[in-house]
């Protein structure tokens, strides 16, 4: 294991983040670069090589201390950091209804203990909000390598003194056991609990490590042309290896998983092939605007995305690409300011010359950013900013009853939701198997069932299809099948007479398997002897109701921007002949639409004497499903005792 004798810049590097950042900004803005997240990745192997060659130089030559470490850290990282979270709450102010104000608070207080990837944990889920309205989601990856820093030091720390006389190769063994720790335990939970593999340090420990790692590897020397020529292809894999994901993966693309392993080995061989003398890719990196791109790559990945998620929550139609590149320009301009007027003069001591003047700015700045997230989720986000009926309809995304995201093990051991009459004594006749849609939709037809003095059961999972032998990787995943299974044996072993299967039926259709899917689940049903009820969507909108009637956008605006009736038949749209063979089958179609028009036929309501329908663009609040879609089933649905 060679020494680590000096640390001599390396513009490919800055060059690398600067791909890396524009990666990662055209993904947010939708320029094009579908995978450009793994942007965040290229960053984390990126860090671990820098951090810890920085580290291992100074443990060799004695020079390093915790103090002056943490102090350089402070110095790249807390000014910027500081400065954009204290312009996003300003803004969250005034832009801001109480509650995703209060959670912006959240992430603040969050972020200055280096905790917003474990906010953002827990602030996941289907019902949890949209991540493109959080400005500040983004400092997730901010806080897995704030941790790596607090960690990293003392592990090369105590390596190095109780290891180093005895084998200096007990130490890169030590990272590579970290580092085939993580990845294995990425590779486990990511289909079982994705969230936590995205988010949480102990599953993206590995790509800090596959840096810490190289910064130990032997640079290869290009003595020879074949050596030179084996650099060049080197350099070459690793650049595809970054760019091919890059513009290949989707947001459907399972990550991080083993989907993160290529952009972060193209990073490593990237560094690696460029070790000693740059090769042709290294080159291209080191071209004065990327690195200059790269430089300011810290504040630009700041600056951009609360811009993004500000007009996003403002914006009742997804902005177009003009807007977009508008936003983009103005985060980078903000990005370079920041840059040359923040960081730069703390790094270089323009600003902050001593290290209790930087230690006593840190301490101020966390503090601040602390104690307005606080204060702002004590005083729930600061309701007296809004009118009493603005705060009704900001209140409706609240307004949600019936969510039960079943499993398979809670289906096959009978554990469904009970809806209906109470009575013990009756057998279940109904079942409501769905999506998110359908527990929008449960409210109504538990009211209903009470009504007929029938029982009846639920079997819920959010962005899950209500069809046998099919799946997609969102919801449930793969366990849909089995899932979906056990709902049909629940249908056989309790004779259930009436199923209705309530879905987002636009978000599964677009494919002959899932249509032939769902007509053998229909059949399969008519087979038990139970009907099937086929219930459309309601209208869906471009804009957040809650949020577009709280801020008092004129009507004639909505209006214009609402779908136009008659509303299409999802089925009909996607293939004509399906609503033809489905009712052939025995199924039956429901569509309450034309439910939500308004007197003159011409639009679709979205409030009704200032109640809120929805509770989002798509799902019905509760008293929604009660005012529309309760009386739509009473007159549609022929159930009996």
């Amino acid at each position: 294991m060679p020494s680590i004798q000096k640390l001599p810049y390396r513009p490919e590097i800055d060059g690398l983040r600067g791909v890396a950042v524009l990666a990662v900004i055209s993904f947010h803005a939708g320029l094009g670069c579908r995978g450009g997240y793994v942007g965040v990745d290229v960053f984390f192997v990126i860090s671990g090589f820098l951090i810890t060659s920085l580290i291992w130089k100074g443990l060799e030559d004695g020079s390093f201390k915790f103090v002056h470490f943490w102090e350089r850290r402070a110095r790249r990282i807390i000014p910027a950091m500081v400065l954009i979270t204290i312009v996003t709450l300003v803004a969250g102010w005034f832009v801001l209804l109480p509650a995703d104000l209060k959670n912006l608070g959240q992430a603040s207080a969050a972020q200055a203990v280096f905790g917003a990837n474990i906010h953002y944990w827990r602030d996941t889920g289907y019902f949890s909000g949209t991540p493109e309205l959080k400005p500040l989601i983004h400092v997730w990856s901010l806080a897995i390598e704030e941790q790596f820093y607090l960690i990293i030091p003392i592990l090369l720390w105590a390596s190095f003194r109780t290891l180093m006389r005895r084998s200096r190769k007990a130490i890169p063994l030590i990272l590579g056991v970290g580092f085939i720790f993580s990845f294995a335990l990425n590779l486990e939970l990511i289909k079982s609990d994705p969230e936590t593999t995205f988010y949480f340090h102990r599953t993206r420990a590995w790509e800090l490590l596959l840096g810490s790692l190289i910064a130990f590897f032997p640079a290869p020397r290009s003595s020879t042309i074949a050596r030179r020529t084996q650099r060049e292809l080197l350099a070459l894999s690793g650049l595809a290896l970054i760019l091919v994901p890059v513009f290949i993966y989707t947001r459907q693309t399972q990550f991080p998983g083993l989907a993160a392993l290529p952009p972060c080995l193209g990073a490593a061989i990237i560094i690696l092939a460029n070790g000693s003398n740059r090769t042709l890719v290294g080159s291209l990196l080191s071209a004065r605007p990327l690195v200059f791109i790269g430089l300011s790559s810290y504040s630009l990945y700041l600056w951009h995305w609360p811009l993004l998620a500000f007009s996003n929550y403002l914006a009742l139609v997804p902005p177009s690409l003009g807007i977009r590149f508008a936003i983009v320009a103005a985060g980078c301009l903000l990005g370079v300011v920041s840059w040359k007027y923040v960081e730069t003069p703390f790094r270089r001591r323009r600003v902050g010359r001593s290290r209790k003047s930087m230690f006593a700015f840190t301490a101020a700045g966390l503090a601040i950013i602390f104690a307005c997230g606080l204060l702002l989720v004590i005083k729930q986000g600061f309701p007296q900013r809004y009118s009493a009926w603005e705060l009704a309809y900001a209140k409706a995304v609240f307004d949600k009853s019936f969510i039960n995201e079943l499993t398979s093990k809670d289906v096959h051991a009978e554990r469904l939701v009970l809806i209906g009459d109470a009575d013990s004594t009756l057998r279940p006749t109904v079942l409501v198997w769905g999506d998110s849609y359908a527990m929008a939709a449960l409210p109504a037809v538990d009211v209903l069932l009470k009504e007929k003095r029938l029982v009846g059961r639920a079997a819920t999972h959010s962005a899950t299809a209500p069809v046998l032998k099919w799946f997609s990787r969102d919801g449930l995943g793969e366990d849909a099948v089995a899932f979906n299974d056990g709902i049909l044996a629940y249908v056989k072993s309790h004779q259930i007479r009436d199923v209705l299967l309530i879905a987002n039926w636009r978000a599964y259709l677009g494919g002959r398997a899932f249509s032939s899917s769902l007509l053998a689940t229909v059949t399969q049903l008519s087979a038990l002897g139970a009907r099937s009820w086929i219930v459309l969507t309601p209208p869906a909108y471009s804009f957040d109701v809650p949020i577009a009637l709280a801020r008092s956008v004129p009507e004639a605006t909505l209006i214009l921007l609402s779908p136009k009736p008659p509303g299409d038949n999802e089925f009909e749209s996607d293939d004509p002949t399906l609503v033809a063979e489905i009712e052939k089958a025995g199924g039956r179609i429901l569509d309450a639409k034309p439910r939500f028009l308004d007197r003159t036929g011409q639009h679709y309501i979205i409030q009704s004497d200032g109640i809120a329908l929805y509770r989002d663009r798509y799902h019905l609040t509760t008293k929604g499903a009660l005012l529309i879609l309760l009386p739509f089933l009473r007159d549609s649905l022929p159930l009996e005792r």
